[in-house]
């Protein structure tokens, strides 16, 4: 899948400052779709993480 594709994923998924398991799920479909990450998907995975860590982004169901 095409980088602007998953980061247009994740940025629907954030709208609302939350991130639930089914939206991880999405993302995470989305990056492992051609079997293994390239570089870029990972670096935006990171964000991702980090967002929540900083407290950025809840977790929800």
């Amino acid at each position: 899948m095409e980088t602007d594709k998953i980061k247009e994923i994740i940025d629907r998924a954030l709208a609302d400052g939350m991130l639930s398991r089914a939206e991880s799920d999405i993302i995470k479909t989305a990056i492992y779709a051609k079997g293994h990450p390239i570089a870029e998907h990972v670096e935006l995975f990171r964000k991702l993480q980090e967002k929540v860590w900083q407290g950025q982004v809840l977790l929800g169901e």
